[in-house]
């Protein structure tokens, strides 16, 4: 019954070579296995299946032994009954904080919050859930290696939905854009928003799409042996080079997509031919080195391919959208094109992985909670402190960010030194400075000043927040 897991956790054993984490992790599956005992899925799979699939994902991309023995653990403490104190007594500290990152908050564990707009007694489901992923953030903003349990859960859950009705599936794939995937990009994972995106596209398209889907694995398939057979070549081309990795990844379903939307106009997915998805970069190549600086590498390896790959040619270069990385567009004689990285193994792990040290910590700063699902832009105070808004917030949205009782004060606004005073309603973009004068009494003290009308003013889940409190307070 346990063979095929138990073939599983082999795999996730076969990415470590030292007898400490291999021990480690074992220990870690035979308890998972335990205190799962009896459990099955939706599909009818034994319930181990899933935390053994969540960690292979881990294990596959190197994370270390703490983090594959939370994702083993991930569910024992929300549908086990065991306790935080004794994952930490067996595992450690590390291994129990992990899990809770990811634990979702119950029935007993839910306190009503009046003041979040965001909450309703009514609909107890919806603020469980609402509570639960704010939990996720402000603690995985102290220990944000739970992030990546998260998400590698969601992707495994995300490629076994297909047991569900397609309406459930639907809302999965909404709270996933909404919470997980604003986080994935905050974090700058290209695996993990890619991933988790891709699987998000395939449902949503899982009908209109069908066609585009064939016809993606198709020219995939067809195209295999000559992706194999240039990989072969550049290895034998780099091989007495300092590049020490090569690897070729497909460009997945829902970007090859989006670059069509780009270049077709009024593309319609249902409709899209072969032909057209020959039009738009199907694989990405990493060249991989170890100590070298880059501007000692790239010119070397751009005579190489001039020099040795006659039938590629170079036909582009820019600057990738999510990775912020340097690319080359190549193109083969079969019209096949490749996106060509060039990046030390540590810049890749980065790339791939995502930041995990803590650097995003103001961006998932609890006022932005509500605001994950959009575009956050960066404005700096009259001190040059950066806070982080939705990119179609106004000046007024800045001074409720400041703080609330800047935001009722509200007199005008000062954007970029300049000399004309800007009023409530006057937008803000990325690296405006912006000062925001308050209206005082007498005494000195600010004083409150807020009017109905600043509700069309505002765009910020925060501002709205305080605003709906402030008249609240006044009515009662």
């Amino acid at each position: 019954m346990y063979k095929k897991i138990d073939e599983k956790k082999d795999e996730i054993l076969a990415c470590y070579d030292d007898k400490e984490s291999i021990a480690y992790i074992e220990k870690a599956y035979q308890f998972a296995k335990e205190m799962h005992h009896g459990q099955t899925r939706a599909g009818g799979d034994l319930y181990l299946i899933h935390p053994v699939e969540v960690a292979l994902i881990l294990a596959q991309l190197g994370f270390n032994k703490e983090v594959i023995a939370g994702a083993l653990l991930h569910d024992v403490v929300e549908d086990c009954g065991c306790t935080l104190d004794t994952l930490a007594g067996m595992f450690g500290q590390e291994v129990a904080d992990l899990v809770d990152v990811v634990s979702a908050i119950d029935k007993q564990q839910f306190v009503y919050d009046s003041e979040d707009i965001y909450e309703d007694e009514q609909f107890e489901k919806a603020s469980i859930e609402e509570q639960s992923f704010k939990k996720l953030l402000a603690l995985g903003k102290k220990h944000p290696l739970g992030f990546c349990i998260k998400f590698a859960d969601r992707l495994n859950n995300l490629r076994t939905i297909g047991v569900f009705p397609h309406s459930k599936q639907l809302e999965k794939v909404k709270e996933t854009e909404r919470w997980i995937l604003p986080v994935a990009k905050a974090l700058q994972t290209e695996y993990f928003f890619r991933s988790i995106a891709n699987e998000c596209f395939k449902i949503q398209h899982k009908f209109s799409g069908e066609k585009f889907f064939e016809h993606y694995d198709i020219y995939h398939k067809s195209n295999k042996q000559n992706i194999e057979d240039l990989l072969i070549r550049l290895k034998e081309i780099f091989a007495s080079t300092c590049i020490t990795d090569i690897r070729i990844k497909e460009v997945r379903e829902y970007k090859v997509f989006q670059d069509l939307e780009k270049l077709v106009k009024n593309v319609n997915i249902a409709k899209v031919s072969q032909g057209q998805i020959l039009k738009v970069t199907n694989y990405n190549i990493y060249l991989l080195y170890k100590n070298e600086k880059y501007k000692d590498v790239i010119g070397n390896i751009l005579h190489n391919i001039n020099a040795n790959l006659h039938d590629i040619k170079i036909i582009d270069a820019n600057i990738g959208t999510f990775t912020k990385k340097p690319y080359y567009q190549l193109e083969d004689k079969f019209k096949n094109k490749f996106n060509l990285y060039i990046m030390s193994e540590a810049d890749y792990v980065v790339q791939r992985n995502g930041t995990m040290d803590g650097q995003v910590n103001e961006f998932l700063d609890e006022d932005n909670f509500d605001s994950l699902e959009t575009e956050l832009i960066r404005v700096k105070t009259k001190t040059g402190q950066i806070k982080y808004l939705p990119q179609d917030s106004t000046v007024l949205d800045f001074a409720f960010k400041i703080h609330q009782d800047v935001g009722y004060g509200f007199k005008y606004a000062i954007i970029n030194g300049s000399k004309t005073k800007s009023p409530p309603y006057a937008r803000i973009y990325e690296g405006d400075q912006v000062e925001i004068v308050v209206e005082k009494d007498e005494e000195g003290e600010i004083k409150y000043n807020a009017e109905l009308k600043w509700f069309a003013y505002v765009n910020s889940a925060l501002a709205k927040k305080k605003l709906i409190k402030y008249f609240k307070d006044r009515l009662q």
